[in-house]
């Protein structure tokens, strides 16, 4: 419960006092093309159907020049 305080705090901290600026409102408009695929990403996280940065790790293995 304390994790889901912290990050709604941070979010309310971040966006929703950034958004209060006018200058601000055309990027905070069209929440549907960066709020809800964020928390859809992170409920895939939070399930394990994911990982952090699984793409970036497929992509950098993929050029076959890593060290493991």
């Amino acid at each position: 419960m304390l994790t889901l305080w912290i990050h709604l705090r941070a979010f309310f901290t971040v966006v929703v006092v950034s958004c209060a600026d006018p200058v601000n409102w055309e990027q905070c408009v069209r929440i549907d093309q960066w709020l809800l695929p964020e928390v859809a990403e992170g409920y895939k996280i939070w399930s394990g159907q994911t990982h952090p940065y699984e793409n970036e790790s497929v992509y950098l293995n993929s050029l076959g020049n890593h060290k493991d």
